[in-house]
């Protein structure tokens, strides 16, 4: 069993001070997070295909050890399954993290879906052609609408997931009723890899104008005991755990991911 906390960004402003030296220049932040952090989920790959000359530089800068989660371009989430038949995209998405397959840094691939893929709209069936592209690669997908576990919905979700050892992500979300949100769901639906997202639990999240304004939020002590209780539940039933504080907005994140890390003793 192996638990991982982690961040979706490491050269944040906003980090300078408390993961690193202020005035650290930008090339050296990535060094400087690795020595708090084995793991990072990389956010910026869903804005621009990561070219291979910065891949290895990532590469250089982390030990051994260190594991990358490369959330799927922005493209493809969209449309996953045109992403997989077209191929352009997607080989070209590959070609630019195979350095990190070369070094056996990748972690998983990471699929975030919009909160439009939703069960009266589309079929879990679609994302297919994009599982088997991707393999052997372990993927992890995040559903956005709360309709996928609703009712009879849910066992057939995590079916889909079991049946093709995907992992499903778990969230942390305002739990706003009346909302499509997703609530708190944690389940392993393959046993080598669980993963958990914590977006924060701003109450106005409906109505914010920016992702920065939706992730607005600090984790409380009381927050971070129930999510560490979450995170054991999950490591009892998973070989490794993937945790990732993705409220960013100042040093949240960051701040969230350490006092998890001494919670759950990993320091």
């Amino acid at each position: 069993m192996a638990i991982q906390c982690a961040c979706g960004s490491y050269a944040d402003p906003d980090y300078a001070g408390l993961l690193y030296p202020k005035g650290l220049p930008p090339e050296l932040r990535l060094s400087a997070y690795a020595m708090w952090f084995d793991h990072l989920e990389l956010n910026a790959s869903y804005y621009a295909v990561p070219k291979a000359a910065s891949v290895q530089k990532w590469i250089q800068a982390t030990p051994p050890h260190f594991r990358f989660d490369v959330r799927l371009h922005r493209v493809i989430s969209q449309s996953p399954a045109r992403s997989a038949e077209d191929g352009r995209l997607l080989n070209y998405f590959l070609e630019g993290v195979r350095p990190l397959i070369e070094a056996k840094k990748l972690g998983a691939f990471l699929l975030v879906l919009s909160p439009t893929f939703t069960p009266e709209r589309h079929r879990l069936d679609e994302l297919d052609p994009l599982v088997a592209r991707l393999a052997p690669h372990p993927l992890a997908i995040e559903l956005r609408h709360r309709g996928w576990v609703e009712g009879q919905a849910r066992a057939a979700t995590l079916g889909w997931f079991r049946e093709r050892e995907v992992t499903w992500v778990a969230v942390d979300m305002p739990p706003i009723a009346g909302s499509d949100l997703m609530p708190a769901v944690d389940e392993v639906t393959n046993p080598r890899l669980a993963y958990l997202r914590l977006h924060g639990r701003n109450p106005g999240w409906l109505e914010a104008k920016t992702a920065a304004d939706k992730h607005t939020y600090a984790y409380t002590e009381d927050d971070l005991r129930e999510i560490t209780a979450r995170v054991r539940k999950l490591a009892a039933s998973a070989g490794n755990v993937r945790v990732v504080a993705n409220n960013h907005a100042r040093d949240f994140a960051p701040r969230t991911a350490l006092a998890l890390k001494e919670q759950l003793g990993l320091f």
